[in-house]
């Protein structure tokens, strides 16, 4: 063991490591003291607690304490006991859920963590949770060099020269590490990035058009459905709609202009003169053979979401110019529509022979009368 009095404060990390494991208390005091500055201001930084950080630099320098004589390159013992604190913060990190990794960054060429939302709904904090873990073991499974140059310049925000000196190699090795990881993450990740893409696009309504209102002939009160086109797809949406509703989505496809304003009229106005202005429309669900629909509006005070009639809905849309929006499960439920209901555009056209411009010929010829 070396004798207390030749430990010297600017001894080099090799010498005191060797007398630490000698037993000598004031020489691994040394090697703390003087490592551990950068100890906590990396746990600070990687949990973004102060009180969190100064209890896992603790930590770290207990691990450190109880494994020293497993060191075995003791010229690098700041580099060992960065990266013992950077496992105790990456462990606590998942085991507090406090953040979600974003892999769409190391996608484009960058890492970072992204505060979680403590506001979302708890299936979207697992699903949050299942990525962050799924980009986790993609930088686990990086080679050991590169997965501590990723941890230390982008997890941990550390500085070219600050990962290179905690590495012990050149800034130089520390670039072409993190350049090799980054492509090698981007490989990785591009299926995920797929699978998500493709999940998103299975769950994402479709946006649909106004085609065409047409009008029942075989009956003398007449019927009335409106007819919804996908708007980059051959997809299509037939809803019935009441005898008046009818004709004011006809007047509106023909962009016909009445005497006295329409109701819906009336309600596009109120909406621009208060300062708002219609979102979307959309579609959101089918209940007992029943459409319902949802307006959301912005305005001073905010964006609020509305119940309505599929009918009123629509027609705000043709007023105001806003997308129309269906959600997936309302037309993946529409295919299985029951005998009664018109199934295809072409029994459509049969039954339903008067489109939207016989149907405001009509009705402009009862008005007049």
């Amino acid at each position: 063991m070396i004798d207390r009095t030749e430990i010297q404060m600017d001894d080099p990390d090799s010498m005191l490591v060797l007398a630490a494991q000698g037993g000598d208390k004031d020489a691994l005091a040394v090697l703390i003291d003087r490592h551990w500055p950068l100890l906590l201001a990396l746990c600070r930084r990687t949990l973004g607690d102060t009180i969190a950080a100064e209890d896992a630099a603790h930590e770290a320098v207990l691990q450190a304490m109880l494994s020293l004589d497993r060191l075995r390159r003791p010229e690098r013992f700041g580099a060992w006991l960065a990266g013992i604190g950077l496992n105790i913060c990456r462990r606590w990190r998942r085991e507090r859920s406090r953040h979600a990794l974003s892999w769409e960054v190391v996608h484009d060429g960058g890492f970072t963590l992204a505060m979680d939302d403590r506001q979302a709904q708890p299936e979207t904090q697992a699903e949050r949770r299942e990525l962050a873990d799924r980009v986790l073991r993609a930088i686990g499974d990086l080679p050991d060099g590169q997965r501590a140059a990723v941890n230390l310049f982008y997890a941990s925000e550390r500085t070219y020269a600050e990962t290179a000196e905690l590495l012990g190699i050149e800034i130089g090795t520390v670039k072409t590490r993190l350049h090799n990881a980054r492509a090698t993450l981007r490989q990785r990740l591009h299926t995920l990035w797929k699978e998500e893409s493709m999940a998103a696009m299975e769950t994402k309504p479709v946006e649909m058009r106004v085609r065409d209102v047409r009008k029942e002939t075989d009956t003398q009160k007449g019927k009335y459905v409106v007819i919804l086109e996908e708007a980059d797809g051959p997809g299509k949406l037939l809803i019935w709609i009441g005898d008046a509703e009818g004709v004011t989505l006809a007047m509106l496809i023909e962009k016909e202009e009445t005497p006295r304003p329409l109701t819906i009229a009336f309600a596009a106005n109120l909406v621009r003169n208060l300062g708002g202005k219609l979102r979307e429309v959309r579609i959101s669900r089918l209940d007992q053979q029943v459409f319902y629909a949802v307006v959301t509006l912005e305005g001073p005070k905010g964006t609020t979401s509305v119940d309505a009639r599929p009918s009123d809905a629509l027609a705000l849309a043709l007023s105001l110019g806003a997308p129309i929006w269906v959600e997936r499960e309302v037309l993946e439920t529409v295919g299985h529509t029951p005998e009664s209901a018109p199934a295809t555009t072409e029994e459509v056209q049969r039954r339903y022979e008067r489109g939207a411009s016989e149907i405001v010929a009509e009705a402009k010829e009862q008005w007049q009368s």
